[in-house]
């Protein structure tokens, strides 16, 4: 999502797996993930109720009662008390939390997850309360970010992998996979993908998953697209490869895979806040 005022763009793209923030002098990243606990008597003689987001609710599961949510599940608010506290935590580390409020809100959304849109918006309305909410599919923050009007993004997140053909960046067609990190690692191991490599097993599953889809998804389209990889999953290694191989194709990998959307969408945020509109960008009423 980005989210606009009148001194800069600011882009959170909130995933299953991490939130990815953008301003233009700094980014973040952390889990989506929200957690809560009642501190003992040792702690606090009130017994008070604690939250935490991010790593420091992971960091919480050490203890027995704590309760663990991700706020984010396939492209829909899991639970909207979690969701809210994300986007707050990433105002918080942007350094924007007061500017929130009058802010213009640009949210991306998997492409399977359209009809969550008007919910999303009203959560985000009634909760921030900024002057404009806005969903595009997301995967068209690849392509902004790329430079790029015209191709087919992978984006290979935590909950989802999004397939999504743009035509001068309006959106073709696309395919919301229930395969991605979350089929490579169990719990939350994906926290330490660097450290933690899937089963070669799960990987390669995956990929004859996904070059699969692709074939399938690709004999639809008119013609040709160049194909953009991105999405936290791109990095996994040996994956890029490993694909290229199966499709026998060169894949275009995004110069920053993690934050490749939330970067598209700080450009988007930047053009739908001039006075010239969305210049030729596909936008909701």
């Amino acid at each position: 999502m980005s989210i606009q005022n009148q001194d800069e763009t600011v882009a959170i793209d909130a995933g299953t797996g991490f939130v990815k923030c953008v301003c233009s002098h700094m980014r973040a990243t952390f889990p989506s993930v929200y957690a809560t606990r009642r501190m003992s008597r040792w702690e606090d003689p009130k017994e008070g109720i604690v939250e935490a987001v991010g790593y420091e609710a992971v960091r919480m599961r050490v203890y027995p009662d704590a309760v663990v949510v991700r706020a984010v599940l396939e492209g829909r608010v899991a639970e909207e008390r979690a969701f809210v506290a994300i986007i707050r935590e990433a105002a918080r580390q942007l350094g924007c939390s007061d500017q929130i409020g009058s802010a213009t809100v640009v949210m991306g959304l998997p492409y399977g997850a359209a009809e969550h849109k008007q919910a999303l918006e009203k959560i985000v309305e009634r909760n921030l309360k900024p002057s404009r909410v806005i969903a595009i599919p997301q995967s068209i923050g690849t392509l902004l970010s790329e430079d790029a009007r015209t191709g087919l993004v992978i984006s290979i997140g935590q909950g989802t992998t999004e397939l999504m053909a743009f035509d001068d960046l309006k959106p073709v067609t696309g395919l919301s996979m229930p395969q991605a990190c979350d089929y490579l690692y169990d719990g939350l191991e994906y926290l330490e993908y660097e450290r933690r490599k899937p089963e070669k097993r799960r990987l390669d599953n995956f990929v004859a998953l996904l070059a699969n889809h692709l074939a399938e998804f690709e004999s639809k389209l008119a013609h040709p697209y160049e194909v953009y990889l991105s999405g936290g999953g791109a990095l996994i290694e040996g994956l890029c490869k490993q694909l290229e191989t199966k499709i026998q194709r060169t894949l275009h990998m995004a110069k920053d895979p993690v934050y490749s959307n939330a970067l598209g969408l700080y450009k988007l945020g930047t053009v739908v806040s001039s006075s010239e509109g969305p210049k030729g960008i596909s936008l909701p009423p």
